[in-house]
C-alpha cells in the first residue's frame, strides 16, 4: 500500500523527457525520496531500520544529499522567499542561544534539530517548485496519516493499549484505555491525525481523479476513529477547524456523492460511538470542566513555572531546548512546556518570540493570498496546528516544519515545468 501511495504522487511525466539532463534525473530521484520522507513522517518512529535508526532520518539524509548533488551538477537553485529568511533567523537565534544557555548540551541538541529541519524546508522549496508537486507532497502526508491510523486500529483490535506499549519500552503509563502506536505519545499522534483532516478534505474537494478522492475519504474514515481512540482532548479540539474544509468539500460534490458522503459519515459516527471506550468518552466530557476550573492535566503548574523563569530571562531566554532544566527547581520534574508559544518565549526570550511570531504572521499572510480553496485549506491547517500546539511542545517537530516548507512552496509555486523556475549562481 505504501508503494502505491508514493508512486501515485511521484509524477516523472511532469518533466519534459525530450530534454532530460543529469540534473533532471537527480531532481526526480530527490522528489521521489522527498515523497517517501513525507509519507513516513506520521509514523516514522513506528518503523525502525538499520539498528534502530529512524527510517525518516535515512530518507531525509538521502533527500538532502540528492538536492546538494543537483545544485553541484547544475549550479542552479531557487531564490528564497521572505518566509525562508524568517525561518533562517529563528534557527540562527536558537543557535546563538548557545552563548547564554543554562544547559549547553540541551541547547546544542535543539540547535542541531532546528538546522536539520531548516534543511528539510529548503529541500521542499527546491523540489516542490510547481503546484502539482506541492499537491503530491500533501497527498503523501495524508497517506502517511492513514497508515498511522491503520496501525493504531490494529493495536485496538489486538487489545494493545498505550500502557502496554509503554511498559514494553520500559516506560510508565497510567492510561489503560487509550491507544497509540510505538514511538508516539497519544497526544502527539492525535494532533498528527488532526492535521491530516483539512488536507484530506482538500483532496476530496479538488476532485482530481478517483484515487485522490478515495484517499481523502479513506483518511477521514480511518483518522476520525483513530483520533478518538487516542483519547487526546487537545487533538479533538484541534480537529474542529477542519469543519471549514468539510463544508467547502461537501458543497463541491455532485448530488450522488453528497448522499454517499452523508451515509459514510453516519456509519463512521455509529462505529465510533460503539467502539470507543466509555472511559474515553468520559475523558472528552471533562473538556468544559478543564476550561472552567481545571489544571489541564497539571499544565497550569508547568506554565506558571515557565513564566517565573521567563521573568528572570525575559530578553534572551534560557537557551533553546533548556525549558525542562529551567523549571526543574520549581516542579521537581524536567517537564517540557506543553505549549509551543510559551516554550519559545521561555527558551528564546522576547526576541525569539517576536521572530517566531513574525514567521507565523507571514505564513498567515501568504495563506490569505492563495486562491479560494487553497486559502481555506491552509487557514484550516494553521488553525488546527495553532490549537494543537497550545498544549504540546511542537516548535521543533517535523510536521510543524513540513507545514512551514509546504506552505511556502505552495504560496510561491508555479504552474509550469520545474525546470523553468531555477536560477543560476
Amino acid at each position: 500500500m505504501a508503494t502505491e501511495i508514493i508512486s501515485s504522487v511521484y509524477r516523472p511525466d511532469l518533466v519534459d523527457r525530450s530534454r532530460t539532463t543529469p540534473g533532471d534525473l537527480i531532481q526526480r530521484a530527490g522528489y521521489a525520496s522527498l515523497c517517501a520522507f513525507v509519507f513516513v513522517m506520521p509514523f516514522e518512529d513506528y518503523l525502525q531500520a538499520f539498528g534502530g535508526i529512524s527510517l525518516g532520518l535515512i530518507l531525509g539524509v538521502l533527500t538532502v544529499s540528492l538536492v546538494a548533488l543537483r545544485i553541484a551538477v547544475t549550479w542552479q537553485y531557487r531564490r528564497l522567499s521572505p518566509l525562508h529568511y524568517w525561518m533562517t533567523a529563528f534557527t540562527a537565534w536558537a543557535a546563538f542561544s548557545l552563548f547564554w544557555t543554562i544547559d549547553w548540551n540541551l541547547t546544542a541538541t535543539r540547535a542541531g534539530t532546528y538546522l536539520q529541519l531548516l534543511a528539510v524546508v529548503f529541500v521542499i522549496w527546491e523540489l516542490a517548485a510547481t503546484e502539482a508537486r506541492v499537491f503530491g507532497l500533501l497527498r503523501c502526508y495524508v497517506g502517511g496519516a492513514l497508515m498511522a491510523a491503520v496501525f493504531l486500529l490494529i493495536n485496538y483490535m489486538l487489545g494493545r493499549t498505550a500502557r502496554q506499549i509503554y511498559e514494553a519500552a520500559g516506560e510508565m503509563s497510567w492510561n489503560d484505555y487509550r491507544y497509540t502506536i510505538a514511538g508516539l505519545n497519544e497526544n502527539d499522534l492525535g494532533l498528527t491525525l488532526a492535521l491530516s483532516m483539512p488536507i484530506a478534505l482538500y483532496l476530496v474537494a479538488q476532485r482530481k481523479g478517483w484515487w485522490t478522492t478515495s484517499l481523502g475519504w479513506l483518511t477521514l474514515v480511518g483518522c476520525v476513529p483513530a483520533l478518538l481512540l487516542t483519547g487526546s482532548r487537545g487533538g479533538l479540539l484541534a480537529a474542529t477547524p477542519a469543519l471549514i474544509m468539510l463544508l467547502l468539500a461537501f458543497s463541491r460534490l455532485p448530488y450522488r456523492q453528497k448522499l454517499l458522503a452523508v451515509i459514510a459519515c453516519g456509519c463512521v459516527f455509529a462505529a465510533t460511538m460503539y467502539f470507543v471506550p466509555d472511559r474515553t468518552w468520559a475523558r472528552f466530557s471533562t473538556v468544559t470542566a478543564e476550561f472552567s476550573g481545571g489544571t489541564f492535566t497539571h499544565r497550569l503548574v508547568i506554565w506558571a513555572a515557565g513564566m517565573e523563569v521567563f521573568r528572570d530571562h525575559a530578553l534572551l531566554g534560557v537557551g533553546a531546548g533548556a525549558h525542562s532544566s529551567a523549571i526543574l527547581q520549581a516542579v521537581d520534574v524536567p517537564y517540557v512546556a506543553h505549549n509551543s508559544f510559551l516554550s519559545v518565549l521561555v527558551e528564546l526570550g522576547v526576541i525569539g518570540e517576536l521572530i517566531f511570531g513574525a514567521l507565523l504572521a507571514s505564513m498567515v499572510y501568504c495563506a490569505l493570498r492563495l486562491r479560494s480553496l487553497d486559502r481555506w485549506m491552509w487557514i484550516s491547517f494553521l488553525l488546527v496546528w495553532g490549537i494543537g500546539v497550545s498544549a504540546l511542545t511542537w516548535e521543533y517537530r517535523k510536521p510543524t516544519w513540513f507545514m512551514f516548507g509546504a506552505l511556502a512552496a505552495h504560496a510561491y509555486a508555479r504552474r509550469s515545468d520545474p525546470a523553468r523556475v531555477w536560477r543560476s549562481r
